[in-house]
Protein backbone atom coordinates (compact mmCIF):
# COMPACT_ATOMS: atom_id res chain seq x y z
CA UNK A 1 0.00 0.00 0.00
CA UNK A 2 1.56 3.33 -0.66
CA UNK A 3 2.29 5.63 2.01
CA UNK A 4 0.82 9.09 1.28
CA UNK A 5 2.92 12.27 1.51
CA UNK A 6 0.33 13.78 4.16
CA UNK A 7 -3.28 13.34 5.71
CA UNK A 8 -4.76 14.76 8.60
CA UNK A 9 -5.10 12.80 11.99
CA UNK A 10 -8.97 12.54 12.30
CA UNK A 11 -10.51 10.59 15.04
CA UNK A 12 -13.96 9.74 16.35
CA UNK A 13 -13.83 13.14 18.78
CA UNK A 14 -13.76 15.39 15.65
CA UNK A 15 -16.37 13.21 14.46
CA UNK A 16 -18.38 13.39 17.20
CA UNK A 17 -18.29 17.38 17.64
CA UNK A 18 -18.90 17.82 13.96
CA UNK A 19 -22.41 15.44 14.34
CA UNK A 20 -23.31 17.80 17.74
CA UNK A 21 -22.95 20.75 15.10
CA UNK A 22 -25.24 19.11 12.45
CA UNK A 23 -27.64 17.45 14.92
CA UNK A 24 -28.14 20.88 16.57
CA UNK A 25 -28.55 22.65 13.34
CA UNK A 26 -24.82 24.79 14.35
CA UNK A 27 -23.99 25.22 10.85
CA UNK A 28 -22.93 29.10 10.86
CA UNK A 29 -20.68 30.89 12.68
CA UNK A 30 -21.88 31.06 16.04
CA UNK A 31 -21.05 29.99 19.69
CA UNK A 32 -18.49 26.85 18.47
CA UNK A 33 -16.36 29.45 16.68
CA UNK A 34 -15.89 31.79 19.79
CA UNK A 35 -14.66 28.58 22.05
CA UNK A 36 -11.98 27.86 19.60
CA UNK A 37 -10.91 31.20 19.09
CA UNK A 38 -10.68 31.28 22.88
CA UNK A 39 -8.86 28.29 23.26
CA UNK A 40 -6.58 29.38 20.37
CA UNK A 41 -5.52 32.54 21.77
CA UNK A 42 -4.73 31.31 24.89
CA UNK A 43 -2.89 28.21 23.75
CA UNK A 44 -0.43 30.67 21.63
CA UNK A 45 -0.80 33.60 24.69
CA UNK A 46 -2.06 36.39 22.30
CA UNK A 47 -5.19 38.53 23.41
CA UNK A 48 -7.80 38.32 20.56
CA UNK A 49 -8.35 35.74 17.77
CA UNK A 50 -10.23 35.93 14.90
CA UNK A 51 -11.52 32.62 12.41
CA UNK A 52 -12.02 33.18 9.23
CA UNK A 53 -12.92 30.53 6.25
CA UNK A 54 -9.63 30.68 4.95
CA UNK A 55 -6.11 31.96 5.49
CA UNK A 56 -6.51 33.97 2.29
CA UNK A 57 -9.18 35.68 3.78
CA UNK A 58 -7.13 36.09 6.97
CA UNK A 59 -4.38 37.73 5.00
CA UNK A 60 -7.04 39.99 3.11
CA UNK A 61 -8.73 41.33 6.54
CA UNK A 62 -5.16 42.26 7.65
CA UNK A 63 -4.06 44.20 5.20
CA UNK A 64 -7.57 46.17 4.90
CA UNK A 65 -7.65 46.97 8.63
CA UNK A 66 -3.63 48.23 7.93
CA UNK A 67 -5.28 50.20 5.09
CA UNK A 68 -3.15 49.09 3.01
CA UNK A 69 -4.28 49.96 -0.81
CA UNK A 70 -3.26 49.98 -4.12
CA UNK A 71 0.39 50.85 -4.91
CA UNK A 72 1.65 50.48 -1.34
CA UNK A 73 4.47 47.61 -0.63
CA UNK A 74 3.58 44.43 1.02
CA UNK A 75 7.15 42.78 1.77
CA UNK A 76 7.12 39.04 1.09
CA UNK A 77 9.63 36.02 0.94
CA UNK A 78 8.88 34.22 -2.40
CA UNK A 79 9.81 30.96 -1.13
CA UNK A 80 6.20 30.79 0.82
CA UNK A 81 2.23 30.08 0.62
CA UNK A 82 0.67 32.08 -1.75
CA UNK A 83 -2.12 33.44 -0.17
CA UNK A 84 -0.77 37.04 0.79
CA UNK A 85 0.45 37.44 -2.85
CA UNK A 86 -3.08 36.36 -3.75
CA UNK A 87 -4.57 39.48 -1.24
CA UNK A 88 -2.17 41.78 -2.82
CA UNK A 89 -3.86 41.13 -5.78
CA UNK A 90 -6.94 41.72 -4.68
CA UNK A 91 -6.18 44.75 -3.00
CA UNK A 92 -3.71 46.57 -5.86
CA UNK A 93 -0.89 46.67 -3.44
CA UNK A 94 2.49 45.36 -4.96
CA UNK A 95 4.24 42.62 -3.23
CA UNK A 96 8.08 43.18 -3.18
CA UNK A 97 9.66 39.55 -3.14
CA UNK A 98 12.62 38.76 -1.32
CA UNK A 99 14.43 35.84 -1.40
CA UNK A 100 15.54 33.38 1.21
CA UNK A 101 18.75 33.32 2.92
CA UNK A 102 21.37 30.17 1.49
CA UNK A 103 20.66 27.22 3.61
CA UNK A 104 17.47 28.27 5.27
CA UNK A 105 14.16 28.02 5.05
CA UNK A 106 13.52 31.94 5.97
CA UNK A 107 14.56 35.73 4.65
CA UNK A 108 18.02 37.26 6.25
CA UNK A 109 16.73 40.26 8.26
CA UNK A 110 19.58 42.49 6.12
CA UNK A 111 17.60 41.21 3.31
CA UNK A 112 14.24 42.50 4.73
CA UNK A 113 15.52 45.67 5.65
CA UNK A 114 16.96 46.32 2.10
CA UNK A 115 13.63 46.20 0.59
CA UNK A 116 11.83 48.70 3.22
CA UNK A 117 11.26 51.86 0.78
CA UNK A 118 8.52 54.74 1.85
CA UNK A 119 6.06 53.03 0.25
CA UNK A 120 6.12 49.45 2.83
CA UNK A 121 3.08 49.19 4.60
CA UNK A 122 3.93 45.25 5.80
CA UNK A 123 6.38 42.78 5.92
CA UNK A 124 5.64 39.02 6.58
CA UNK A 125 7.09 36.60 7.18
CA UNK A 126 6.49 32.74 8.53
CA UNK A 127 7.93 30.14 10.04
CA UNK A 128 8.59 27.96 7.70
CA UNK A 129 7.75 23.89 7.77
CA UNK A 130 8.05 24.66 11.91
CA UNK A 131 11.90 25.95 12.37
CA UNK A 132 11.66 29.05 13.37
CA UNK A 133 12.97 32.33 11.18
CA UNK A 134 14.26 34.00 14.09
CA UNK A 135 14.37 37.50 12.65
CA UNK A 136 14.03 40.13 15.47
CA UNK A 137 12.15 42.63 13.68
CA UNK A 138 11.50 44.67 16.84
CA UNK A 139 13.17 47.12 15.88
CA UNK A 140 11.12 47.56 12.74
CA UNK A 141 8.37 50.23 13.12
CA UNK A 142 6.63 48.66 9.74
CA UNK A 143 3.75 46.08 10.90
CA UNK A 144 4.99 42.35 10.99
CA UNK A 145 2.14 39.94 10.15
CA UNK A 146 3.80 36.31 11.26
CA UNK A 147 2.50 33.48 9.66
CA UNK A 148 2.51 30.91 12.47
CA UNK A 149 0.49 28.29 10.49
CA UNK A 150 3.51 25.60 10.08
CA UNK A 151 4.64 26.75 14.09
CA UNK A 152 1.39 26.31 16.32
CA UNK A 153 2.85 24.01 19.18
CA UNK A 154 6.06 25.94 19.48
CA UNK A 155 7.57 26.92 22.39
CA UNK A 156 6.39 30.93 23.08
CA UNK A 157 9.99 31.74 23.14
CA UNK A 158 10.67 31.21 19.61
CA UNK A 159 7.28 31.88 17.75
CA UNK A 160 7.19 35.02 18.78
CA UNK A 161 10.83 35.77 18.63
CA UNK A 162 9.43 39.02 16.48
CA UNK A 163 6.47 40.70 18.41
CA UNK A 164 4.04 41.12 15.51
CA UNK A 165 1.29 43.52 14.87
CA UNK A 166 -0.50 40.07 13.25
CA UNK A 167 0.02 36.74 13.54
CA UNK A 168 -1.74 34.42 10.84
CA UNK A 169 -2.95 30.47 10.74
CA UNK A 170 -3.97 28.33 8.18
CA UNK A 171 -6.06 25.24 8.98
CA UNK A 172 -5.65 23.08 5.96
CA UNK A 173 -5.25 19.51 5.99
CA UNK A 174 -1.64 19.43 6.26
CA UNK A 175 -0.80 22.10 9.13
CA UNK A 176 -0.10 21.37 13.00
CA UNK A 177 -4.08 21.00 13.33
CA UNK A 178 -6.87 20.97 10.57
CA UNK A 179 -10.38 22.18 10.28
CA UNK A 180 -10.18 20.92 6.74
CA UNK A 181 -10.01 24.92 5.69
CA UNK A 182 -9.90 27.93 7.18
CA UNK A 183 -7.65 30.34 9.21
CA UNK A 184 -7.03 32.59 12.13
CA UNK A 185 -6.09 35.90 12.77
CA UNK A 186 -3.89 37.23 16.49
CA UNK A 187 -4.08 40.19 17.20
CA UNK A 188 -3.01 42.45 20.96
CA UNK A 189 -4.86 45.88 19.51
CA UNK A 190 -8.08 46.30 20.28
CA UNK A 191 -8.75 48.78 17.44
CA UNK A 192 -7.64 46.21 14.82
CA UNK A 193 -9.46 43.02 16.50
CA UNK A 194 -12.72 45.02 16.50
CA UNK A 195 -12.46 46.50 12.78
CA UNK A 196 -11.61 42.84 11.14
CA UNK A 197 -14.65 41.20 13.58
CA UNK A 198 -16.70 43.84 11.42
CA UNK A 199 -15.80 43.28 8.20
CA UNK A 200 -15.01 39.78 8.82
CA UNK A 201 -18.43 39.32 9.39
CA UNK A 202 -20.29 41.55 6.41
CA UNK A 203 -20.35 44.41 8.55
CA UNK A 204 -19.77 47.55 6.33
CA UNK A 205 -17.44 49.80 7.31
CA UNK A 206 -15.96 53.12 6.05
CA UNK A 207 -15.42 52.54 2.52
CA UNK A 208 -15.38 48.92 3.01
CA UNK A 209 -18.29 47.01 2.23
CA UNK A 210 -17.93 44.13 4.31
CA UNK A 211 -16.52 40.88 3.49
CA UNK A 212 -18.22 36.94 4.29
CA UNK A 213 -15.14 35.39 6.08
CA UNK A 214 -16.77 33.92 8.99
CA UNK A 215 -15.70 30.32 9.64
CA UNK A 216 -18.38 27.77 10.24
CA UNK A 217 -19.25 25.91 14.06
CA UNK A 218 -19.00 22.86 12.23
CA UNK A 219 -15.52 23.61 11.04
CA UNK A 220 -14.47 24.89 14.30
CA UNK A 221 -15.93 21.62 16.16
CA UNK A 222 -13.06 19.72 14.74
CA UNK A 223 -10.36 22.92 15.30
CA UNK A 224 -11.69 22.53 19.23
CA UNK A 225 -11.17 18.56 19.49
CA UNK A 226 -7.31 19.19 17.28
CA UNK A 227 -6.69 21.80 19.88
CA UNK A 228 -6.85 19.22 22.64
CA UNK A 229 -4.29 16.90 20.74
CA UNK A 230 -1.81 19.53 19.69
CA UNK A 231 1.02 18.43 22.16
CA UNK A 232 0.40 14.91 21.47
CA UNK A 233 0.90 15.92 17.63
CA UNK A 234 3.61 17.53 17.79
CA UNK A 235 5.68 15.14 20.18
CA UNK A 236 4.99 12.38 17.45
CA UNK A 237 6.38 14.66 14.65
CA UNK A 238 9.52 14.87 16.52
CA UNK A 239 9.54 11.42 17.51
CA UNK A 240 8.66 10.60 13.68
CA UNK A 241 11.95 13.40 13.06
CA UNK A 242 14.55 11.60 15.29
CA UNK A 243 14.20 8.53 13.47
CA UNK A 244 14.19 10.29 10.14
CA UNK A 245 17.46 12.21 11.15
CA UNK A 246 19.15 9.16 12.33
CA UNK A 247 18.62 7.24 8.28
CA UNK A 248 19.88 10.40 6.95
CA UNK A 249 23.06 10.14 9.31
CA UNK A 250 24.02 7.09 7.25
CA UNK A 251 23.55 8.72 3.67
CA UNK A 252 24.97 11.87 1.68
CA UNK A 253 21.59 13.30 1.83
CA UNK A 254 21.11 16.15 4.24
CA UNK A 255 18.97 18.46 5.63
CA UNK A 256 19.74 22.64 7.11
CA UNK A 257 19.15 22.47 10.59
CA UNK A 258 20.15 19.30 13.22
CA UNK A 259 17.39 18.01 15.47
CA UNK A 260 15.68 19.89 17.83
CA UNK A 261 13.16 19.91 20.41
CA UNK A 262 12.01 23.32 19.77
CA UNK A 263 10.67 22.59 16.58
CA UNK A 264 7.53 21.47 15.04
CA UNK A 265 8.39 19.58 12.34
CA UNK A 266 5.00 20.61 9.65
CA UNK A 267 7.25 19.32 6.71
CA UNK A 268 10.49 17.04 6.62
CA UNK A 269 12.61 18.67 4.37
CA UNK A 270 15.19 16.88 2.53
CA UNK A 271 18.26 18.04 -0.10
CA UNK A 272 19.19 14.14 -1.40
CA UNK A 273 22.61 13.38 -3.15
CA UNK A 274 20.36 12.72 -6.38
CA UNK A 275 19.15 14.78 -9.31
CA UNK A 276 15.11 15.17 -8.42
CA UNK A 277 13.92 12.75 -11.30
CA UNK A 278 15.83 10.01 -9.79
CA UNK A 279 14.66 10.80 -6.65
CA UNK A 280 11.32 10.85 -7.96
CA UNK A 281 10.89 7.84 -9.41
CA UNK A 282 12.42 6.13 -6.83
CA UNK A 283 10.32 6.78 -4.51
CA UNK A 284 7.55 6.12 -6.65
CA UNK A 285 8.90 2.90 -7.14
CA UNK A 286 8.77 2.18 -3.85
CA UNK A 287 5.21 3.58 -3.05
CA UNK A 288 6.25 6.68 -1.14
CA UNK A 289 4.77 9.63 -2.05
CA UNK A 290 7.25 12.55 -1.69
CA UNK A 291 6.82 16.11 -2.77
CA UNK A 292 8.37 19.95 -3.45
CA UNK A 293 6.74 21.26 -0.36
CA UNK A 294 6.41 24.91 -2.38
CA UNK A 295 7.52 23.75 -5.67
CA UNK A 296 6.33 27.54 -7.48
CA UNK A 297 8.31 29.99 -5.42
CA UNK A 298 6.12 33.36 -5.65
CA UNK A 299 8.68 35.09 -7.88
CA UNK A 300 7.63 32.98 -10.56
CA UNK A 301 4.13 33.68 -10.13
CA UNK A 302 4.94 37.37 -11.37
CA UNK A 303 6.90 36.17 -14.07
CA UNK A 304 10.37 37.57 -12.16
CA UNK A 305 14.03 36.04 -12.67
CA UNK A 306 14.80 33.04 -11.11
CA UNK A 307 18.33 34.38 -11.00
CA UNK A 308 17.63 37.05 -8.73
CA UNK A 309 15.73 34.65 -6.09
CA UNK A 310 18.22 31.73 -6.33
CA UNK A 311 17.80 30.35 -3.24
CA UNK A 312 14.16 29.78 -2.96
CA UNK A 313 14.41 28.68 -7.21
CA UNK A 314 16.70 26.36 -5.97
CA UNK A 315 14.77 24.81 -3.06
CA UNK A 316 11.58 24.67 -5.11
CA UNK A 317 13.66 22.19 -7.43
CA UNK A 318 15.21 20.41 -5.06
CA UNK A 319 14.10 20.01 -1.91
CA UNK A 320 11.62 16.96 -1.00
CA UNK A 321 9.28 16.47 1.94
CA UNK A 322 9.60 12.99 3.31
CA UNK A 323 6.10 11.81 4.78
CA UNK A 324 5.76 13.48 7.82
CA UNK A 325 1.99 13.27 9.93
CA UNK A 326 1.18 11.51 13.47
CA UNK A 327 -1.04 9.27 11.89
CA UNK A 328 2.02 7.06 10.38
CA UNK A 329 2.23 3.95 11.86
CA UNK A 330 5.25 2.86 13.04
CA UNK A 331 6.16 0.08 10.32
CA UNK A 332 5.26 2.94 7.36
CA UNK A 333 7.96 5.02 9.40
CA UNK A 334 10.27 2.75 8.96
CA UNK A 335 9.86 1.56 5.66
CA UNK A 336 10.61 5.50 4.88
CA UNK A 337 13.68 5.45 6.93
CA UNK A 338 14.95 2.50 5.46
CA UNK A 339 14.36 3.58 1.99
CA UNK A 340 16.13 6.61 2.65
CA UNK A 341 19.41 5.26 3.26
CA UNK A 342 19.29 2.55 0.29
CA UNK A 343 19.35 5.70 -2.09
CA UNK A 344 22.58 6.07 -3.15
Amino acid sequence: MKIVASKPTITRKELEGVLDCLIQDNLASGSVVKQFEQALSTTIGIKYALATNSIFGAYHCIFTALGITAGDEVIIPSYFDAAPLKACHVIGAIPVLVDIAENCYHPSKENIQGAITQKTKAIVVGHTFGFPAQLNLNDSAIPCILDISHAIGMDAGELFDTAPSFAVASFAPSMMITTEMGGMIFTNNSRYFSYIRDIRNGMPHEHIAGFEYCMSDVHAAMGINQLLKLKDFVKRRRDIARIYYDALSKTHHSTFYAFSEHFTYQTFPVLFDAQPDIVDKYFKKNAIEIYHPIDVPLHQYMKLRNLDFPHSDRLSKKLFSLPMYPALTKREIEKVARIVTMLA
